[in-house]
């Protein structure tokens, strides 16, 4: 299946598919970016920072989960001549509220998610465990308010590029945080594991993974393998699927991932 182009997402941002009848709950829109540290992968040295924040304004999102993070690093001040804030810029020009949860120090900064969401209530920096070593890791996490106050918690990870039994934990730590929680939660992000792993198949039933359900086996990621590795994932006792795009577009070597949730029931009991 071909990813969407612009074109196509302009069209749909008026005429949005869904495939349930009714809407019964407030329906939001969940973006998840593998942003290649702010630059561009097939021009090196020219940020891709723009290009990204005017896509967050055409779509507009409830959320956005960006991975590979750069704040106040020398890399970034060798792309954006001087070291920057990546998380702070994009709020800024957006209007969204920014948040950067720091897994690891890196030249002379950090490193690690961000998200952006239009109305937040707090957020939490959760770390991930590496039983066999490797990057550190982090989970951003954040609770949010739609409209008709309704809270909801929304996580974003990038999981261990290098070792399954890493990835494994992590994806356990991810769960039980979720679970822990008192109101609904959705989670999303680079898993860096196809839907045929085992850490794939570790995540409990209760989750269900959206390009899953909208039967789109899309690759997100920009290899000769074309492999799907960028997942959102929600509870389907709280939330239902309405629409899910792999975004063609170039700003990174990873392809943003757009979903459309339906909240279906607000509390857990």
């Amino acid at each position: 299946m071909k990813k969407t182009s612009l074109v196509v997402i302009i069209f749909l941002l008026g005429t949005s598919f869904s495939l349930f009848a009714q809407e019964k709950y407030p329906e939001f829109k969940v973006l998840t970016y593998n942003i290649y540290h702010g630059e561009k992968p097939d021009s090196l040295g020219k940020p891709n920072l723009d290009d990204i924040a005017n896509l967050i304004i055409l779509l507009q999102p409830e959320v956005v989960a960006f991975q590979e993070v750069d704040s106040m690093t020398t890399r970034s001040e060798g792309i954006y001549g001087k070291k920057i804030d990546w998380m702070a810029e994009i709020g800024k020009k957006t209007g969204y509220r920014s948040y950067f949860a720091k897994a690891m120090d890196y030249a002379e900064g950090g490193y690690g998610e961000g998200i952006l969401v239009k109305k937040a209530l707090n957020y939490t920096t959760l770390p991930l465990p590496t039983p066999v070593g490797g990057e550190a890791r982090a989970a951003a996490w954040s609770k949010i308010e739609l409209r008709e106050r309704r809270e909801l918690y929304f996580g974003a990870t990038h999981l261990c590029h290098e070792f399954p039994e890493n990835r494994l934990a992590q994806v356990d730590s991810m769960m039980r945080y979720a679970d822990s929680l008192p109101k609904p939660a959705f989670w999303v992000g680079d898993l860096n594991f196809s839907p045929e792993s085992e850490e794939y198949k570790s995540i409990s039933e209760k989750w269900s993974d959206a390009g899953l359900v909208a039967n789109d086996s899309t690759p997100t990621y920009d290899s000769e393998a074309g492999k799907r590795i960028d997942y959102v994932w929600y509870d389907s006792e709280h939330f239902e699927l309405v629409n899910y795009q792999v975004l063609d577009v170039p700003f990174s070597d990873h392809y943003p991932v757009l979903v459309t949730l339906r909240l279906i029931k607000p509390n857990k009991e």
